[in-house]
């Protein structure tokens, strides 16, 4: 069956009735999509929902960069149910507005109740498509409702007004529960053209290398992601781009035409529009060719569309001579249903034949828009009527990149600092608004607080200046910068962006450490979900409030054990203490980790690159250290060179076998999960597919050391199961999981190894890290734990040769220990150049050519060759 075989489908779904079946629909790590394959997808997905003739359900619908809920999200519309589609972090809404079925990350539907025959609980208008949120309040219960002919026409008309044709291909650069993000997908559809899904952000490293691959030619940007673009150079170094679609928000004058002027010299070519939710995404669009001519213009109405003006009493200064600026109206079919405030007014049909904008605009004779302000923009402060909206582009013309907002009696600039300085930027605000000096309250930050759609985050500004006291705001904005330098270096990032997680910056399980310490030391004792959580989010923690440094501080299970186990480890080896097993137990750690850093990627491509991270990380060192010892003092073998001793020689003692298991695990999973059943069990349940690969990874536990034991105890197959039973503990997410994935390894333990000491070591190990999130640590230890945790991969490979070279077990504890630190900063110091390298010769290449070479510039390359 095909999409476009009846028309109800093509009403309902804003794909192309006439595209090529046999051309790319979407693009992704799995490869390429055609709309025929499409088709067939959407209409088998479509086949598992309920019928609509048993009532319409409301399905709740993540929407993500990723194929199987882009399919989902198409099969909701096909079948005539109504998508409610929001980000990841939902429940503000979905309490409000209770689903009849649910999307799983898997992309298969589950639903709300378990009877086969139960009702739907809503009552939904035969015109309702798709509810999403208003721009900028992704968290909010007012939704937008929009229908069937809403979402097609608009993406029709966007499609005419950008000549989109089948040879185009955009990337998923915006969320797709953004409207204009959403809108993208929909247009490149409804043009026969290819859409690539990429999760991620235009700061991940790779994401040039991405899109040249794909050879995309459509790059859609807010203001703030023009900016990242521009900082990552991908404007000047994609030969495919045909045009850059600017929305979500105004750009400078100055800037649309640099941008302009840049775009005409390289080929490609600046589409400024304008849009809202409420109009299904955009509104009017400025030609490419006329940008450099209107760079103040939002263009002219979509096709089929029309804007009027709206008289108003609002004053807007020089501009306003009577009758010049008014509300901006706007008609058209992508005017919204209307508004949803409760579940019953999704029985509501068309409320709204026309939007009121709130945005102040003039039209020129030839039906030119141009935006001059918002209504909302526009306050008394000390009794003088203020245009916030123009205080703030006057602001951004002088080079001062800022948001701004007010009270009856402040008007309040919040700025990027190094831009100028506060005085300065005080008396140009006051300057602008007319006001005095000691009027105006100003507050810097390194990073303008932005929404998820990439706008102002003016709320968050705001509460920068109410605070109880101008010292109290300064000391938010100071943690704010604490947070930044803590997390800057292990991420290898300049750019921290306020609305992605540590994990999601870049994060692995060999930073987790110093930032797990680093972030407790500065905002108190951390969630356990702490590294998948908003920096934005983490920043607030510190309103909690802190008392005096106590005198103990939690410390995460998983460093505490990696601190612990290598002095174990170590101290064991020369024989100050024996207490065996410390190296297995870190085997479990790394599972755990591994879970929470990598696996918690959405896609293969993404956890490939993650794993190849972390595997640069550990299998650098060790070969460094293993070619040492082959050829300066002939102790090793090639295989441990290789990092293969466990193939060639199984039954020799290899000191490297930890390093060995690991890597070898760590591939051996993601290319399991690499398969798409596979893939899709493990979204569907973690802990379950988890518990199942560890009951199976006990096969080779027992058989291999019944029948042969001894050194076979550190080959893959037989540690394996620890490194699962890790997974397993990082997924469990009730109490009773979290047990049963404690208890199965735990009983595993028993009778592992000859000696029952080290038995009950592991064992201890792993049922701590299943049951205790953290654990308290005298204050004063936790900084030497936090380092011992961080090296203990290098300590651990560097331990046996210098224990060579001393003779009391004392001094060979302390030597190790000093020269495994030393070897970590050494590595960590090399793996942080190696890694920026690419940025930073790319940022003096484009700086070159664009004629702004500047001293930072050449200081940072040379750091970074050196």
């Amino acid at each position: 069956m095909s999409l476009l075989d009846s028309r109800r489908v093509r009403a309902a779904v804003p794909v192309s009735d006439t595209a090529d079946p046999l051309h790319p629909a979407l693009i992704d790590s799995d490869g390429d999509l055609t709309y025929g394959e499409l088709a067939d997808r959407v209409a088998a997905l479509a086949a598992e929902l309920p019928a609509v003739h048993t009532g319409r359900r409301l399905v709740h619908v993540p929407l993500a960069p990723r194929r199987d809920l882009v399919l989902a999200y198409l099969a909701v519309l096909s079948a005539g149910h109504v998508a409610l589609v929001t980000p990841p972090e939902h429940e503000p809404i979905t309490a409000v507005y209770p689903p009849d079925l649910w999307l799983r990350p898997d992309g298969s539907f589950t639903p709300a109740s378990r009877r086969a025959d139960s009702e739907p609980r809503h009552v939904l208008h035969p015109d309702l498509a798709l509810l999403l949120s208003t721009s900028g309040s992704t968290g909010s219960p007012k939704l937008v409702r929009l229908s069937h002919a809403n979402l097609v026409s608009n993406a029709d008309a966007i499609a005419a007004a950008l000549s989109l044709t089948a040879a185009d291909r955009a990337v998923t650069s915006l969320p797709l529960h953004y409207c204009f993000g959403l809108s993208v997908l929909h247009a490149q559809l409804r043009a026969g053209a290819a859409t690539v899904l990429r999760p991620g952000s235009v700061t991940d490293s790779d994401f040039t290398t991405d899109v040249r691959r794909h050879r995309v030619t459509l790059l859609a940007a807010t203001p703030h992601l023009v900016d990242l673009l521009d900082v990552q150079g991908v404007l000047n170094d994609l030969p495919s781009l045909r045009l850059l679609a600017q929305a979500g928000g105004a750009l400078p004058p100055a800037r649309v035409s640099d941008l302009a002027a840049r775009g005409r010299a390289a080929g490609w070519g600046l589409a400024v529009m304008y849009g809202q939710t409420e109009a299904t995404a955009r509104m009017a669009v400025l030609p490419p060719e006329l940008a450099e001519r209107h760079p103040d213009a939002v263009g002219w109405p979509i096709a089929g569309s029309t804007f009027r003006l709206e008289p108003t009493d609002v004053e807007t200064g020089d501009d306003a001579r009577r009758g010049q600026v008014g509300e901006l109206v706007f008609a058209g079919p992508g005017v919204m249903l209307g508004y949803a405030e409760h579940p019953d007014d999704l029985a509501l049909g068309r409320m709204h034949s026309e939007l009121r904008t709130g945005d102040l605009a003039r039209i020129d004779a030839d039906g030119l828009v141009r935006i001059v302000g918002r209504r909302s923009d526009f306050l008394k402060v000390m009794g003088i009527r203020i245009d916030l909206g123009q205080v703030e582009r006057t602001l951004r013309n002088q080079g001062v990149p800022c948001c701004v907002t007010g009270t009856d009696d402040s008007l309040q600039v919040t700025y990027r600092t190094g831009a100028q300085a506060p005085d300065e930027v005080r008396d140009r605000a006051a300057a602008a608004s007319g006001l005095g000096r000691a009027a105006v309250s100003v507050r810097g930050v390194d990073d303008l607080p932005v929404l998820p759609n990439g706008k102002p985050d003016r709320r968050r500004c705001a509460e920068l200046h109410t605070t109880s006291s101008p010292g109290h705001a300064r000391k938010d904005g100071a943690v704010l910068d604490a947070v930044v330098d803590v997390l800057s270096p292990l991420v290898g990032r300049r750019i921290v962006e306020l609305d992605r997680s540590f994990a999601e910056l870049g994060g692995d399980s060999f930073s987790h450490v110093r930032a797990s310490v680093g972030l407790t030391r500065l905002l108190g004792d951390l969630p356990p979900d702490w590294h998948h959580r908003p920096v934005r989010d983490l920043v607030a923690l510190a309103d909690r409030g802190r008392r005096r440094r106590p005198l103990f501080q939690q410390v995460e299970t998983t460093v505490l054990l990696r601190g612990v186990a290598v002095v174990t480890i170590c101290g064991s080896h020369v024989g100050l203490f024996r207490l065996a097993g410390g190296a297995h137990i870190l085997l479990a750690v790394a599972g755990f980790l591994f879970a929470r850093y990598v696996l918690a990627a959405p896609d293969t491509v993404d956890r490939v690159r993650r794993t190849a991270r972390v595997a640069a990380a550990v299998a650098i060192p060790a070969v460094a250290v293993a070619a040492v010892m082959l050829f300066g003092f002939r102790t090793a073998h090639w295989s441990n060179v290789a990092l293969v001793h466990w193939l060639a020689r199984p039954q020799d003692i290899n000191i490297f076998w930890f390093v060995e298991a690991l890597l070898v695990v760590m591939w051996a999973t993601v290319a399991i999960l690499a398969m798409p059943r596979l893939r899709a069990a493990y979204a569907a349940d973690p802990w379950r597919f988890a518990m199942i690969g560890l009951v199976v990874l006990l096969v080779p536990r027992y058989l291999v050391l019944a029948l042969l034991g001894g050194p076979l105890r550190g080959l893959p197959g037989t540690v394996a199961w620890l490194f699962v039973a890790g997974i397993a503990m990082a997924v469990a997410d009730t109490r009773t999981r979290r047990v049963i994935a404690a208890a199965v390894p735990v009983a595993a333990a028993i009778g592992f190894f000859p000696d029952g000491d080290r038995n009950l070591a592991v064992m201890a190990g792993l049922t701590l890290l299943a049951l205790v999130p953290a654990l308290p640590v005298p204050a004063v230890l936790v900084r030497p734990l936090a380092l011992l945790a961080a090296a203990s991969l290098h300590i651990y490979l560097v331990q046996f040769q210098v224990f060579a070279f001393f003779g009391p077990p004392s001094v060979k504890f302390a030597a190790a220990v000093a020269a495994g630190l030393a070897f970590c900063a050494l590595s960590n110091f090399v793996l942080r150049q190696w890694r920026s390298l690419p940025l930073t010769v790319a940022a003096l290449r484009r700086r070159m050519a664009t004629g702004q070479l500047v001293r930072e510039d050449i200081t940072s390359c040379v750091d970074a060759r050196s």
